[in-house]
């Protein structure tokens, strides 16, 4: 039957929040994954990392946004933290990230990402333009924007080359994951250009 708060009823089927009477709602939805399809990260706690701490390596943190200075200089191994439902990780790169290494980001324990695709398309407007966040579909796409990247559901890792010259990890790109069912992880990409904008030449899945 649901819950009526006001004139406003829950419906206890799948949480769904149905309106009634033209009423409106006031305040946040407070959900990650809001702020996973919105970038609306109010609420986040925040984690800055230096090229050297990237360098290094480390483990995100639960619900936190990662500043990192990434230079790609050197092989950069992160980890994701347990895929917890309602999860959110968020990497922002802070500095050009074109230094011609590999990045890896692993999932922890037995997690793996959910079976997705992402079709990150080439605008090529100019050095530093940040292109719409892109996210993974349970669908597999079939006409390329510009890179198509496929992850299978026992993929545990992504490996980004930090590709010199044309890519979209400038400064201000963005690498979020969200879990949605636990013990998997969705993934979105917003890149930011640098020269032509094409996709960074390795942006895929792997088993580790």
């Amino acid at each position: 039957m649901g819950k009526r708060i006001g004139k406003y009823k829950i419906s206890d089927r799948e949480s769904a929040l149905n309106l009634t009477d033209g009423g409106t709602i006031e305040g946040a939805l407070k959900s990650n994954y809001l702020r996973f399809t919105t970038g609306d990260y109010k609420g986040l706690s925040l984690a800055t990392k230096t090229d050297t701490n990237c360098d290094s390596g480390f483990t995100f943190a639960r619900n936190t946004y990662h500043e990192c200075a990434a230079l790609g200089d050197a092989t950069n191994a992160f980890v994701l933290p347990a895929a917890l439902e309602d999860t959110i990780v968020v990497m922002k790169i802070t500095a050009q990230y074109d230094g011609g290494e590999n990045a890896t980001i692993s999932c922890a324990g037995t997690d793996t990402f959910e079976a997705q695709t992402l079709n990150v398309q080439t605008i090529n407007a100019a050095d530093g333009n940040v292109n719409p966040r892109v996210f993974g579909t349970d669908f597999t796409t079939t006409q390329n924007l510009g890179k198509i990247s496929t992850f299978l559901a026992v993929d545990n890792r992504i490996t980004l080359s930090t590709t010199a010259t044309n890519n979209q990890t400038n400064t201000g790109a963005e690498l979020s994951f969200y879990c949605e069912t636990p013990g998997k992880w969705r993934i979105a990409f917003m890149g930011s250009e640098l020269g032509n904008g094409a996709m960074n030449a390795t942006f895929s899945g792997s088993v580790n």
